[in-house]
């Protein structure tokens, strides 16, 4: 693997299995660059411009975006985890098939953002805009979602255990494929307007203590 650790050599736009080292990316303009199979140590893009970057099979653990441009960026299979970006436009950014664990959302810009097949376990996502949106398997187990509007969305094969949904509205959200964990009336009211189906229904009253036969 190619290690740079000189920012010189941004001056290339597209880079293939390179190690990135403690470089500070801040206030730069990477629009359009390409990296696949790349690890960035230490790393921050703090202000930086990302606009249409891709991003393929990276690893950026813990590396901070706050406030950076990033509509129309693309990451694809890449560690995102710890990751922080506070502030930033991430709209119409594409994480497919990401990890972003305990990643920190607070205050972006994500209208048409996409998480499909992503890990966002823990993840700080408040307020964030998801209406009419098709969510397909994103895990979302333990995320804060205070706040975020869930209406008019389907959630297919997608993971809300112990999520924190406080004023998060689900009107006609079809939760029929989602995996709502164990449902109580103290949760199943997180859902008012939403879409469930026959067995998660059955759930909801068995947590009442209700026997269905």
């Amino acid at each position: 693997m190619r290690v740079i650790d000189d920012i010189a050599a941004l001056s290339e736009t597209v880079f293939a299995s390179c190690r990135f080292d403690a470089l500070n990316f801040d206030g730069m303009d990477l629009s359009a660059h390409s990296f696949e199979q790349c690890e960035f140590q230490a790393c921050s893009f703090t202000g930086t411009t990302l606009e249409q970057t891709r991003f393929v099979k990276c690893k950026a653990i813990q590396a901070d975006f706050s406030y950076a441009r990033l509509s129309e960026a693309r990451f694809e299979g890449c560690n995102l985890s710890l990751s922080r970006w506070v502030g930033s436009d991430v709209s119409d950014a594409t994480f497919r098939d990401c990890k972003l664990t305990g990643a920190d959302f607070r205050d972006a810009r994500a209208l048409g953002i996409d998480f499909n097949g992503s890990v966002l376990a823990g993840a700080y996502l408040r307020q964030m805009n998801f209406r009419k949106c098709h969510l397909e398997q994103i895990d979302l187990s333990e995320a804060d979602l205070a706040g975020c509007d869930f209406r008019d969305s389907i959630l297919e094969r997608c993971r809300l255990q112990g999520a924190h949904l406080a004023t998060a509205r689900f009107d006609g959200a079809d939760l029929r494929e989602a995996d709502l964990g164990a449902l109580s009336f103290a949760s199943a009211t997180c859902f008012k307007g939403a879409i469930i189906s026959k067995a998660q229904a059955t759930e909801l009253l068995r947590g009442l203590g209700v026997t269905v036969l």
